[in-house]
């Protein structure tokens, strides 16, 4: 989490030269907010698959994409559609596939990637938000090096968990998180600006939703191919959880038609 909001903080001030608006001293608390909103994302979401199943966790962070329009009219002047709801029902089907789970997956793994993926897809639901309707004012240019300057910042309340560089260096996972930092980096730039410079959270989180299908091919993927374990969870039981995903994929498809 340090490194990821590190990366994005020296990343993002080549933004400036898209220019902008710098605001009074006084309304830094607003960057500041989408900060702590951005670390409070990245905890949960690590949370989600640090404790439980990515193949569980990603289809459930696609739910956002109903989050968003559901509270859109308390930050912004978007109009909620009744498709929404109808979307939102086939997006709880689709979560009751994804938590199909066999004997070799314990409960505690299902319950928490599904807990904190929803914790972070509230996170992220309120980040979004709150870009669309402070950066005009500040300019993307201005707006988000602040914020992801602040986010780094706030990270350091975690540096006494995290571990050192020699012992990253001994387990050998320093090329594996310096390569998932900058596709984070990315994934931050490329949302980011997009809801900075043209708003319309809901469109944008629809397309980004639809990870949640290719985290679960990914997954599969990955379990028949690289991982030697008995434990992993049986065709069945993935077959479930691609039937979820899909089902929230159709969901994202009928929020916006």
């Amino acid at each position: 989490m340090i490194v990821v909001c590190w990366s994005s903080a020296c990343v993002f001030p080549v933004l400036a030269l898209m220019g902008g608006t710098m605001q009074p001293a006084v309304l830094l608390w607003q960057p500041a907010i989408i900060g702590a909103l951005f670390l409070a994302g990245q905890l949960f979401t690590f949370l989600a698959v640090a404790r439980g199943d990515v193949s569980v966790a990603a289809p459930v962070l696609g739910v956002k994409v109903l989050i968003v329009p559901a509270l859109s009219p308390l930050f912004v002047d978007d109009e909620l559609s009744s498709k929404v709801w109808i979307a939102a029902s086939v997006a709880l089907v689709g979560i009751g596939f994804v938590q199909a789970r066999d004997k070799s997956v314990e409960r505690s793994l299902i319950v928490a990637s599904v807990g904190y993926s929803l914790l972070a897809a509230c996170s992220m639901t309120l980040f979004d938000l709150l870009i669309q309707r402070w950066a005009g004012a500040w300019g993307a240019g201005y707006f988000l090096p602040i914020a992801f300057g602040f986010a780094a910042l706030f990270s350091l309340m975690f540096v006494q968990l995290a571990d050192r560089p020699s012992e990253l260096r001994q387990r050998r996972v320093i090329r594996p998180l310096a390569i998932g930092c900058a596709l984070m980096t990315i994934q931050a730039i490329g949302m980011t600006v997009t809801l900075g410079l043209y708003g319309d959270a809901t469109r944008v989180n629809i397309v980004y939703s639809l990870r949640g299908l290719w985290g679960v091919l990914l997954t599969w993927f990955f379990m028949r191919h690289l991982v030697d374990s008995e434990n992993t969870p049986s065709n069945r039981t993935m077959t479930k959880r691609l039937i979820g995903a899909v089902l929230i994929g159709i969901s994202v498809v009928i929020s916006v038609t």
